[in-house]
């Protein structure tokens, strides 16, 4: 049995960010970092050439499982130090879902319990690596909104990025978004290790 623990000293990503969220450590208690595990079927996706460079800078994957094309991979414990940490995790529990990286899908709250209003800023950290990655490998981002289409348990985030602006996405735009595979509605995630009853964490 794998004991998760508290996860402060998380690994790093190939662009040498941490990726730790306050907002996520603060509640790290509530949900036993629910994100590292996958009974809702998730994986964590590689980016374009991410896995080549994590090679190349030496980043630790013995905590990874990858798919034969190294680009996809699930964690068997945390990361620690040392350890490769994907940008996919860095950017959680948000993923850009449109060709310019300003819209973004977000974890259904029954599995992450990080307000909407809390990730404002993690909205504009993920548009910038987004589109930094996206010079380095044309196409990664046409990639990353493709493959997100079969993601499971992720919701069109309210607010988008418009001429540097913040602004809330129209009903119209978040349809637009919106994924096919939702998790079930009496859904609760086996992983939390605390029961909230009757909050709404949107």
């Amino acid at each position: 049995m794998i004991t998760w623990g508290a996860m402060i000293n998380t690994g790093e990503t190939v662009l040498k960010d941490d990726g730790i969220l306050p907002s996520c450590t603060q509640r790290q208690n509530l949900c036993g970092y629910a994100c590292c595990k996958f009974t809702a079927g998730n994986g964590i996706m590689l980016l374009s050439g991410e896995h080549e460079q994590a090679v190349q800078q030496g980043l630790k994957a013995a905590h990874l499982s990858f798919d034969a094309n190294h680009s996809h991979a699930v964690c068997h414990k945390p990361c620690q130090q040392g350890d490769l940490k994907q940008i996919d995790c860095s950017w959680y529990p948000l993923f850009p879902a449109n060709l310019s990286a300003t819209q973004f899908l977000v974890a259904d709250h029954r599995k992450c319990p990080i307000p909407n209003h809390e990730l404002i800023d993690k909205m504009h950290s993920v548009y910038t690596t987004a589109l930094a990655w996206e010079q380095q490998h044309t196409g990664s981002l046409e990639q990353m909104v493709k493959l997100s289409r079969d993601f499971v348990g992720y919701l069109p985030f309210p607010y988008k990025l418009e001429a540097g602006l913040v602004l809330n996405m129209t009903l119209e735009e978040m349809q637009l978004i919106a994924l096919t595979k939702q998790l079930p509605t009496d859904y609760v995630c086996s992983d939390w290790t605390i029961r909230l009853h009757g909050v709404n964490h949107a």
